[in-house]
């Protein structure tokens, strides 16, 4: 197991089979990360009996499987950067998205009986900089622009609550969980 990461090591994900010869199926499904297992499952739960999922190394092989496992809102290009890209009422639908997708994922842990080590326990945005002004922004853009209630953990609270007093408080988005990666 040197060098693979935490996620992979404690992973104990099964070694499915190469596919041997040809198969027949209504849908073929290149990769088995996130997306090409979410889309597998997808077409199953729409009535599609017929998908394959191929996969040329292991299931989550790629990014799915370095990733840090933290599931909650959002962009890559951030709250801002999506709101400059799309407008403030498209971008906010655009959000709102992402935090329906939030839901799916826990229905799904939920239904299928997924062991994935999920603790929804909601993730800290920690502030870096002794700046109150840098959170009291985010809180107040979220609020307004997403209509996102992240609740403003103070630098005492959040020292205690991340056992590090590095940190000059945070915000604390509740509706986020993290799960393991790899399960």
């Amino acid at each position: 197991m040197s060098g693979d990461n935490f996620y992979r090591a404690t992973a104990g994900t099964p070694v499915w089979p190469a596919l041997a010869g040809s198969a027949s199926a209504a849908v073929c499904v290149i990769g088995g990360g996130f997306a090409g297992l979410s889309t597998a499952l997808s077409l199953l739960e729409r009535g599609e009996k017929h998908v394959v999922v191929l996969e040329a190394e292991t299931v989550g092989y790629g990014a799915s499987g370095r990733n840090g496992g933290f599931v909650f809102g959002g962009y890559s290009l951030g709250e801002r950067g999506l709101l400059d890209a799309a407008g403030d009422g498209r971008g906010a639908q655009l959000y709102r998205l992402t935090l329906d997708a939030l839901d799916h994922i826990r229905r799904r842990i939920e239904r299928y009986g997924i062991a994935c080590d999920a603790t929804h326990s909601g993730i800290y945005l920690a502030n870096w900089f002794d700046d109150d002004r840098i959170l009291d922004e985010q809180q107040r853009f979220m609020a307004d622009k997403l209509g996102v209630q992240w609740q403003r953990i103070s630098r005492a609270e959040f020292a205690q609550r991340a056992h590090s007093a590095r940190y000059f408080g945070a915000l604390y988005e509740s509706n986020a969980f993290h799960f393991h990666p790899l399960k």
